[in-house]
């Protein structure tokens, strides 16, 4: 490569100073070596700011920042606000708990400069606390209907750390700072839709994810399960109107997928304005969802019949 463009990795943390210098130390192994490191504090109350000055004295190319009162407090807060001071001709997100693999950024920026591409999406492993072992292996990537439908319906594997973005491509777009749950997709869905034909899909891994406790993704509540619900509508509702119906069946019943933390969880509010969503009280599946949960509700079970009834009715929709 010729020329060595500048790229901005973007890290928003949170009281991670156990875990982020694990992450800086793998953006300082880059083979690539023309990047800036921008680490947003969301506003820590460990020693997350000392960690960074010991980093920050040992190579300038970390900076450290803390997310102003402008934004929203949340990870897509501080990501809207490195986005905004970055400099880099390319911007890779990252987080505070992951890994590099040392090629990723060099991969990903020779991916997109040969190809004359704007977005570049890799791939990940997923591993356990300490990275000794790897819990699931990454899929290669493998188009079925296209990279946009593919990717809302779940069987093409994208997020923020496997993607790298052209600046430009992305300066209209902004991170639903109102979101904490599901941001990703509804973020990546827009860009992808408006601009799939600018996209390579490199069948490389290049990230470690750690999965631990504390792990944002895996917690579960109302604010969660009502945002990732959200999401999902909104997935319904932005659909391209040339849109197969065989997509739009599959992303029916990930919707319903989705209604099942609410079932299960007895959150009655979120379950029934899920049922109440694109005219779905007008469908028979309606009813027999509402007597399901009211059974569930009082006596906890319900939740196989619940899973077969969707698989049944969203995969023949004419037994509704």
């Amino acid at each position: 490569m010729s020329e060595r463009p500048l790229i901005s990795v973007i890290i928003p943390t949170y009281n991670r100073a156990h875990l982020i210098g694990e992450t800086l130390d793998s953006v300082l192994l880059q083979t690539y070596s023309n990047w800036e490191c921008i680490v947003v504090d969301d506003g820590s109350e460990d020693e997350t700011e000392e960690l960074l000055s010991t980093y920050i004295a040992k190579d300038s190319r970390i900076k450290y920042f803390k997310r102003p009162d402008t934004h929203l407090p949340g990870g897509n807060g501080a990501r809207n606000y490195g986005f905004e001071v970055s400099q880099g001709v390319f911007v890779q997100w990252f987080d505070s708990d992951d890994l590099m693999r040392r090629q990723l950024l060099e991969k990903q920026i020779y991916s997109l400069t040969e190809n004359n591409a704007k977005i570049c999406i890799c791939l990940l492993d997923r591993y356990n606390e300490d990275f000794s072992e790897i819990n699931r292996r990454a899929q290669l990537h493998n188009v079925r209907f296209s990279i946009y439908y593919d990717f809302i319906l779940r069987s093409l594997k994208a997020s923020l750390l496997t993607t790298c973005f052209h600046k430009k491509t992305i300066e209209m777009y902004k991170f639903d700072e109102t979101l904490k749950k599901s941001q990703e997709v509804e973020f990546l869905q827009r860009i992808f839709r408006e601009n799939e034909n600018d996209i390579f899909l490199l069948n490389k891994s290049l990230v470690k994810v750690r999965r631990h406790n504390k792990s944002i993704t895996g917690s579960i509540n109302k604010r969660t399960v009502a945002d990732k619900l959200r999401v999902k509508k909104c997935l319904i509702i932005e659909l391209p109107h040339d849109t197969p119906e065989n997509v739009k069946d599959r992303l029916e019943y990930e919707y319903f997928r989705a209604l099942y933390s609410a079932f299960h969880n007895k959150y009655s509010f979120i379950y029934f304005q899920g049922l109440f969503f694109n005219n779905n009280y007008l469908k028979p599946l309606f009813y027999k969802l509402v007597i399901l949960y009211i059974f569930h509700y009082f006596i906890s079970k319900g939740g196989q019949q619940y899973k077969r009834m969707i698989e049944v009715v969203c995969s023949n929709p004419g037994k509704s």
